[in-house]
This record gives C-alpha cells, sequence and structure tokens, in this order.
C-alpha cells in the first residue's frame, strides 16, 4: 500500500513518503541538477525554474513524469472524484539560502490540484526552512496566521486542491544548502477559476493640520528651507521623477525621533497575501509630533517647493493652473516597522481607475551595514514592463519622493535574514486632482484617513 499522510487543517493536503526506489530518486535527482535554471524574482517570490519537464527527455525524468501523469494522477482523481485533462505543468525548482515565495493560493485558470516532490537532501530540517506554510483564513477567506507548517522530506510527494482558500508559501531557506524539488499542477475544467474583482479607487483625502510654517525651521535642515536648494531639488525631480534628500531633519531632532521609537505600539498588518508589517498603534512624545508635522500644511507647501506639484493651496505659483493632472492631496500615510519577514505585495495593480501618485518615503534607524541583499527595499515596476523603474533602499534620515503614473506600482521586497535589526518608515502618498475647487469640496467632505 501506499504509505501516506492526510491533513484536513487548514485544508486538505496529503503526502505520499518513499514514491519511488531511493536509487530512482537520486537518479532523478542528479538529472535536475544538471539541468539549467532561470533565476526569477519578483515582489512575491526567489527561486530558480527550469524549463517545462514535458521537453525533457532524460530517462529518469521521462519516468516520473509517466509515472505522475499516469498513476499518481489516477489515484488523485480517485481520492478527490476530480477529473483531470491532459493538461499537466511541470518544472524543476530549487530555493537557494534566503530564497522564498510568499503567501498565494494557486488560483490561476484551471489549475485543479498542486503537487510537490521533495528531492532535498535527507538531513533536511524545519531549522533548515523551506517549509510548506499553510495559512488559516478568516471569515473574509483572507489569509491570517499560519496553521500548520510541512517540513520538505527526500522522496516525498505532497498535494492539495487549489481554493479560494488555499493560501500557502514556502518560507525563507536559512541554510546554505538547496531545496530541490519538482512541482507542477494537475487542470481540471472543474477547476474553481477565481476571477480578481478590481476594487474601485475611493478618493478620502486626509485634511492637512494648519500650522505656521515656522514649526519647519524647528525640525528640517536649515538647507533645504532654502529656496536656491529646493529649486535645485525641484529640477531634479521633473527630470527623473524621483529625489532623495539625505540628513533631511535636523541631528537634535533626528535623535529624539530614534530614541521614542522603542517606546512606540507596533500591531502587526495583513492580510497576509498583501503585506506583513507592523503600523504605529500607540505613540507619543517625539513620535507623535513628527507624524503631525508630516500632516501639516506647511509640509505639504514644502513638497510643493520640492517638486513643482500643486500639494496645498497655499503654494503659490502661477503655474498650478497648468497642474490639471498632477498630486493635491494627502490620501494615505503609516508610520511602520521593518524587520524579518516582513513585505508588502503589488496590491494597487488590483485598483482600478488608480490615478498619478506622488510617494514620500522617510528612513529612520537603518543599520549602517545594511545591503540590498538583504530586502526592504522598495521597488517601481510599470504594468507593461516588469523590470524595475527604480529601487530606493532604505537610508538614514533620509526622504525619497517618487512620482508614479497611473500603471505604475510599488513594493517593499521581502526582508530575508541577512537584515540585522529592523528599521522604521513614514510613508505618503498623493494624489491628482482636476481642480482646485474639486479638491477643496473634496477636502471639506472628508474625514482624517491614516492608512497602511
Amino acid at each position: 500500500g501506499i504509505n501516506a499522510e492526510y491533513g484536513v487543517s487548514p485544508f486538505k493536503v496529503c503526502t505520499f513518503y518513499d514514491v519511488m526506489k531511493d536509487d530512482s530518486a537520486m537518479g532523478l535527482l542528479e538529472e535536475i541538477q544538471s539541468m539549467d535554471f532561470t533565476f526569477k524574482e519578483n515582489d512575491l517570490l526567489s527561486l530558480h525554474q527550469t524549463i517545462d519537464l514535458n521537453d525533457v527527455k532524460t530517462p529518469y525524468i521521462s519516468a516520473v513524469r509517466d509515472f505522475i501523469y499516469t498513476e499518481v494522477k489516477a489515484v488523485i482523481e480517485r481520492i478527490t472524484s476530480a477529473h483531470f485533462n491532459d493538461t499537466v505543468d511541470m518544472h524543476g525548482i530549487k530555493f537557494m539560502q534566503h530564497d522564498n515565495l510568499l503567501c498565494h493560493s494557486d488560483c490561476l485558470n484551471t489549475r485543479h490540484t498542486a503537487f510537490i516532490l521533495y528531492l532535498v537532501p535527507k538531513t533536511w530540517s524545519s531549522e533548515s526552512g523551506g517549509t510548506l506554510d499553510l495559512f488559516n483564513s478568516d471569515e473574509d477567506g483572507n489569509p491570517t496566521d499560519i496553521g500548520k507548517s510541512l517540513c520538505p522530506k527526500f522522496n516525498s510527494f505532497s498535494w492539495f486542491e487549489v481554493s479560494e482558500k488555499s493560501w500557502h508559501q514556502v518560507s525563507e531557506i536559512l541554510e546554505d544548502d538547496i531545496r530541490w524539488s519538482i512541482s507542477g499542477w494537475f487542470h481540471s475544467e472543474d477547476a474553481p477559476i477565481v476571477k480578481p474583482v478590481a476594487d474601485e479607487f475611493v478618493m478620502r483625502l486626509t485634511p492637512p493640520i494648519e500650522t505656521d510654517i515656522d514649526v519647519l525651521k524647528s525640525w528640517i535642515s536649515l538647507k533645504y528651507l532654502n529656496l536656491e536648494i529646493s529649486s535645485e531639488v525641484q529640477l531634479k525631480f521633473q527630470e527623473d521623477s524621483e529625489v532623495s534628500l539625505a540628513e533631511f531633519l535636523n541631528p537634535e531632532k533626528y535623535s529624539a525621533l530614534c530614541a521614542d521609537l522603542a517606546s512606540v505600539e507596533w500591531v502587526t498588518v495583513g492580510p497576509r497575501d498583501k503585506k506583513k508589517y507592523q503600523i504605529c498603534n500607540k505613540q507619543s512624545g517625539t513620535v507623535s509630533e513628527f507624524i503631525e508635522l508630516m500632516k501639516t500644511d506647511a509640509f505639504a507647501v514644502l513638497l510643493s517647493h520640492f517638486t513643482g506639484l500643486p500639494l496645498s493651496v497655499n503654494y503659490d505659483d502661477p503655474d498650478c493652473d497648468d497642474f490639471a493632472d498632477k498630486p493635491f492631496g494627502m490620501i494615505s500615510s503609516s508610520f511602520s516597522r521593518w524587520e524579518h519577514g516582513s513585505y508588502s505585495l503589488l496590491c494597487d495593480q488590483e485598483v482600478e481607475n488608480l490615478p498619478d501618485r506622488l510617494h514620500i518615503f522617510y528612513h529612520a534607524e537603518v543599520d549602517p551595514e545594511y545591503d540590498v541583499d538583504a530586502g526592504g527595499y522598495v521597488s517601481f515596476i510599470s504594468h507593461s514592463d516588469k523590470e524595475p523603474l527604480l529601487v530606493i533602499p532604505p537610508q538614514n534620515n533620509t526622504l525619497s519622493l517618487v512620482f508614479s503614473r497611473t500603471d505604475e506600482f510599488g513594493f517593499t521586497k521581502y526582508i530575508n535574514a541577512l537584515l540585522q535589526k529592523p528599521f522604521y518608515c513614514f510613508n505618503a502618498q498623493y494624489v491628482a486632482r482636476t481642480s482646485n475647487e474639486e479638491l477643496n469640496n473634496e477636502a471639506a467632505n472628508s474625514e482624517s484617513s491614516d492608512n497602511a
């Protein structure tokens, strides 16, 4: 009989053990190891993949393909009462140290059942990382926390039916070893096809806090309050659609801000198929004053001088009337804490009628030894071109400004175990408006909103 283990929570997963003779499994591994792999990396994943194994004619790969397509397929059809079609995807996959695959459901087209044939070293353990983590779901079907973790075992075959709640991930590889596997999907016309629901963009402006413009002088490095410097900044921004301003706060305020960060209460936000990081839940002292500063009209005026964009009705520029499609009002802001395991994915791609936006990022308490290989950088891509348009690494006491068009989106890359200490980021978005009159009407009817 089949040596198998069957679990039902948080969703049904079955594992067959010792599916081949050991020497056949080793021969298969050697063939996989001899193949060319393509490195794939985006907001969701970091891994190495072969071509479709349907096109490979080597002895062991051909034998295991026939085995999966006939005997294994028949067993799973009998257990699930499914009727698979002739389409089977199958690739060799290797995860190297710090590679990972974040939370997703596999729901796509006619995928019915996902499978993984593990060819990991026999010494592999949960301390190696690379576990198959299964997520619990809330009442709305969104992934919450990890309900069960399955450690890969050499010559085992795990599979599960794809559904709207089959949320899973491959955790980061923590040791200097390779997680070898063959993975793929059986397809069926009865697969649970899930059409992504596009959210309609809803304007929710945060009314600016009125304050004396002199408040800027007590916080911000005086060089950035110099009109000649701000004109140079604006020129660079208008040429490159981005600019980063180092040593943005004066040393006294920056030190006070960093000292107060330890007393802030942080709470983790999700859902895990979109993001995982901590936001400021309760704060006081310098942190509260800093957040308030960033929401003032005086700061919006300063940003207008940096960018040439009308972000405040008090920005006096005769050219503002020409900015019919430029940002004019804060729509979201958050102060967040980023550590090993934090990330945000490309969720804005699901939003319809998303306008042009100005993004601001202010980073603090970044490890001087930080390296981009640790992740944690903000990456912008366009809908038409998946190559990064811009990468913004976290830098201490630095304000970064980025202008993105309606089809350009940002994400924060998963932070791996190379990061030695957490860092902090205040970010906000400003959005395009059609006229000053419309902005004023919207702001008058809006409540303050603090979005992550």
